[in-house]
C-alpha cells in the first residue's frame, strides 16, 4: 500500500509529527512533474535550474526514500532551512539544498539532500586512475559538513524546528546522467561500490535514477497498484 494515506483517513494531522507545512504527500507527483523534471535532465540542465525546479515540485525528492527503509507512513521536504548561522569572520553559515525525512514503524529517519547539476560528470580520469570529479568531491565534502553539524546540533533541530525524531541524518548526492556509466563496467562498479560501503552514510544518485523512480511511482499509483 502507498504511503501518506493520512489525508484520505479524516483524521487530523497527529501533533507529534514534523510540521504539516512540510508534509509532502508522495502520491501527489504527477506526469506534469516528471515531464518537466525529463525535459530538463533531456537537456543536460545546470544544478541552478534542476533546484528551482525541484524546489517548486518537492514531492518528486521523496522518491529519495526509496533507497532507504523508511516514508512508507510519511514524507517531509523542507528546502534552504538554515542549520547554522554564519559567524562572522570564522565560518559561513550552513543552508543544505533539501532536507527531507520519513516515517515508517520503526520512526523517523532525515536525510540531508545536495543538488548538483545534470551537466556535470561523477568521474575523472586522470593518468588512467578514476577519480570523483570536482563536482563530485564539492558535494560530498558539503553533506559531510552538513552531517556533522547536524549530529551536534540534533537536539536545537528536534525542538526548535520541531524535525521529530531527529539523529545523526544520512545524505543523498544527486548529479549527473546514468549515460556516463553506459558501456563503462569499470565506473558502475565504483559507483556501485561507494553506494554499497557508503549508502547508509551518502548515497550517490544520477537525475536519470530520480527521474525514473519518480516515473515509475507515479504510474503505479495512478493504475492503483500501490
Amino acid at each position: 500500500m502507498a504511503n501518506n494515506r493520512l489525508l484520505d483517513s479524516g483524521l487530523p494531522y497527529p501533533a507529534d509529527w514534523p510540521p504539516q507545512a512540510y508534509y509532502v504527500p508522495d502520491r501527489s507527483i504527477t506526469s506534469e512533474q516528471v515531464a518537466g523534471l525529463r525535459s530538463l535532465v533531456d537537456r543536460n540542465s545546470a544544478e541552478t535550474a534542476l533546484d528551482q525546479y525541484i524546489h517548486q515540485n518537492q514531492a518528486l525528492l521523496t522518491r529519495c526514500l526509496k533507497y532507504t527503509t523508511t516514508g512508507h507512513h510519511g514524507s517531509w521536504v523542507i528546502p534552504k532551512q538554515a542549520i547554522r548561522p554564519p559567524e562572522a569572520g570564522v565560518a559561513p553559515g550552513l543552508i543544505p539544498d533539501f532536507i527531507v525525512g520519513g516515517k515508517s514503524s520503526d520512526g523517523f529517519a532525515w536525510y540531508v539532500v545536495e543538488l548538483k547539476g545534470s551537466d556535470a560528470s561523477m568521474f575523472s580520469d586522470t593518468d588512467s586512475r578514476l577519480t570523483f570529479s570536482q563536482v563530485v568531491n564539492r558535494g560530498v565534502c558539503q553533506l559531510l559538513e552538513y552531517i556533522d553539524y547536524c549530529a551536534s546540533a540534533q537536539a536545537y533541530l528536534r525542538d526548535t524546528l520541531r524535525l521529530t525524531g531527529f539523529r545523526e541524518p544520512g545524505g543523498f548526492l544527486i548529479v549527473g546522467r546514468g549515460a556516463e556509466f553506459e558501456h563503462n563496467t569499470r565506473r558502475q562498479q565504483l559507483k556501485a561500490a561507494w553506494n554499497r560501503r557508503m549508502g547508509n552514510a551518502i548515497e550517490i544518485r544520477t537525475w536519470d535514477g530520480l527521474l525514473r523512480d519518480s516515473q515509475d511511482w507515479m504510474e503505479k499509483y495512478l493504475t492503483g497498484s500501490e
